[in-house]
């Protein structure tokens, strides 16, 4: 995994714990940890990377959320502070430093009630010390299968030949 990639992950990873939110990474961080990275696509000129994260989707861990964001983008926090939750629709969005983030309120195979069954069979991975959680492999195949897109397609394929975990290879 890149050195500015793994950075990213674990920072993000470090604020979002130290403020106790229920996320798991998902998309290409997670397929990267078991094994088959993939780069992203169709990204603007100045984003390098796409982070998607699947958060809980209720009132007290979107405070906890904003909270985590807002420390890592100190310039946002007037405007997270105006969102007002709905936890089948606050999607969050941002750029910093090469990095386009995404929070997720459910996903497409997934909806806010099924995460805590999804967060419960999560991989917990590190980086330097800061634990990482991830969808488990199970789940993020079953994501992509509802996808159906063609990169995910090929992601299903390559993800079914790895038995791989971890990101440090």
């Amino acid at each position: 995994m890149e050195k500015d990639l793994a950075n990213g992950i674990k920072n993000l990873s470090n604020s979002l714990n130290k403020h106790e939110v229920k996320y798991m990474f998902v998309g290409g961080v997670a397929i990267s940890f078991y094994g088959s990275a993939r780069p992203s696509s169709n990204l603007p000129r100045d984003i390098d990377y796409d982070i998607d994260v699947w958060y809980l989707a209720t009132n007290e861990n979107f405070v906890k959320l904003t909270k985590s964001i807002a420390e890592i983008s100190p310039e946002l926090e007037d405007e997270l502070k105006k969102i007002i939750f709905d936890p089948k629709k606050t999607f969050i969005k941002f750029n910093k430093e090469g990095f386009n983030f995404d929070f997720l309120p459910n996903l497409v195979a997934f909806y806010q009630k099924d995460f805590q069954k999804c967060y419960q069979k999560r991989e917990i991975g590190e980086i330097d010390g800061v634990q990482i959680n991830i969808i488990s492999k199970e789940d993020l195949l079953l994501d992509k299968e509802k996808l159906g897109r063609d990169k995910d397609l090929a992601d299903i394929e390559n993800l079914k030949k790895n038995s791989y975990k971890g990101f440090l290879r």
